[in-house]
């Protein structure tokens, strides 16, 4: 008799054993699907969230070079022959890049823009950014909201490295509108620029493919390179190149040195960042930096 309870007793733990199991199973299936469906919802919206940024960039490029088929009008209304030249140069880069990255710019504007009202614009956004800057000093800085960003942790191929050593590296030119230190007007900045003197080291910002070194007589030497998605990375005013068109570089490869070939006002390095050859603020992607 006792010999069959304790059949009857470990078949009873074995059947709820094999419950619990079944139990955990379906928890676990069912928690995995919650997963997945969180995970799918969660790419869904940055997928949103990126094109209706993109969208926004891109609105905002086409605006820029708008911009300057309207200044070079102006300018030559006006007799400002070399100021009318310096706006073809900046319009000739433009173009080169979209070539280089398969870009199709579409149809512009055929009139003239608003100079004054861009001016004002430009001003409420620069005491904007003054308030701002003066309301959050003292503390931490935050994260961009931006889409457009990486980490340390991103694969190859995604431009991470901020492109000179890191005693060099403090952007004092940022991305966005700013009165234009040649032509005096405000002109959105399609970059960041560096304050590095002449002859720092440029880096490749991560691995990739030159699809351009050339000269422009506004940006002077300047160097793409083709990184993976869709996305690239510019380099200008330097005052060498030292790699060609076609060649594969790494993270971190030396690309050429620090100038001011070109129109500036002093050497520096002028970087920029182009999802899809539209120009996006490549604060974000500066994730890493090398001594």
């Amino acid at each position: 008799m006792n010999r069959f309870r304790i059949i009857a007793s470990l078949a009873i733990l074995i059947s709820l054993s094999a419950m619990a199991q079944e139990e955990d199973k379906k928890k676990f299936e069912n928690d995995f699907e919650k997963y997945k469906k969180q995970r799918e919802y969660d790419f869904q919206n940055f997928k949103q969230r990126r094109e209706a940024e993109l969208q926004k960039m891109e609105q905002d490029y086409l605006n820029y070079y708008n911009q300057m088929i309207g200044l070079k009008s102006d300018f030559v209304k006006t007799g400002e022959p070399e100021k009318a030249q310096t706006v073809q140069e900046m319009i000739d880069y433009e173009n080169s890049i979209a070539k280089t990255l398969g870009y199709q710019i579409p149809e512009r504007i055929k009139e003239v823009p608003n100079v004054e009202a861009a001016k004002l614009n430009a001003a409420k956004q620069q005491n904007e950014e003054i308030i701002e800057d003066e309301r959050n000093e003292g503390k931490a800085a935050e994260p961009p909201t931006t889409t457009f960003k990486s980490d340390v942790n991103s694969p190859d191929g995604i431009p991470v490295l901020t492109p000179l050593p890191k005693n060099l590296a403090k952007i004092t030119s940022p991305f966005g509108i700013r009165i234009h230190p040649t032509l005096g007007r405000p002109i959105k900045h399609n970059g960041v620029d560096f304050g590095s003197g002449r002859g720092a080291d440029v880096y490749a910002a991560s691995d990739g493919m030159v699809v351009l070194a050339q000269y422009n007589k506004t940006y002077g030497n300047y160097v793409i390179i083709k990184h993976n998605d869709g996305i690239s990375s510019v380099y200008a005013h330097l005052d060498k190149i030292i790699v060609s068109k076609g060649y594969a570089v790494k993270k971190g490869d030396v690309i050429g040195y620090t100038g001011s070939t070109g129109r500036t006002s002093g050497p520096h390095l002028h970087y920029e960042i182009r999802i899809k050859g539209i120009p996006v603020d490549p604060k974000g992607y500066l994730a890493e930096t090398k001594k």
